[in-house]
């Protein structure tokens, strides 16, 4: 069951992603997204790791998806060897009753050191910092078709996040 309608709301859920607001005044956004939800291109938050960790790649790597894995998001698409990590859309952040669907989904960049001079082949790179995003989608569909949508990001997830992954693998 939570499989069919996860399918459904991702098959409308991902051309949203696409689409940038309909036009429609910020005040159509639903009451409960309206503190958290804001309208535009997601945001990069950056996170500079710190200096006893920069050279523990596969500690970091672990690190960040074990913090998103914690933090109720399931993995759709990651690349160890790029540093790269986005996740499935998640419907369950905030309900919206009606015709109202909201989806947030995270990615989550590494960003390298340029390697040193006669570094052996095959050494993981350093980290210098971690790039996060929390892009949502807000649909209203009507028989169906989509009455209006809204792009942007969920500014709550992405600080919750944020501060997770700082406490974690950021400067103290």
């Amino acid at each position: 069951m939570r499989k069919t309608r996860m399918h459904r709301l991702h098959a409308i859920a991902c051309p949203l992603l696409l689409l940038v607001a309909t036009g429609a005044p910020s005040a159509d956004v639903p009451k409960p997204l309206k503190s958290r939800f804001v309208i535009g291109d997601p945001v990069w938050r950056e996170i500079p790791v710190r200096e006893d960790l920069r050279n523990q790649y596969n500690k970091c790597w672990q690190t960040a998806t074990s913090t998103i894995l914690e933090n109720n998001f399931d993995i759709a698409t990651m690349d160890k060897d790029s540093g790269y990590i986005r996740t499935t859309s998640n419907v369950g952040i905030v309900v919206l009753g009606g015709n109202w669907s909201y989806g947030v989904q995270v990615s989550l960049k590494f960003v390298f050191l340029p390697p040193e001079l006669n570094t052996p082949s095959g050494t993981p790179p350093s980290v210098d910092k971690v790039r996060i995003q929390a892009a949502g989608v807000i649909a209203e569909t009507k028989k169906g078709a989509i009455k209006q949508s809204f792009r942007g990001y969920d500014q709550v997830v992405l600080q919750n996040l944020f501060q997770d992954l700082q406490a974690k693998l950021g400067t103290r």
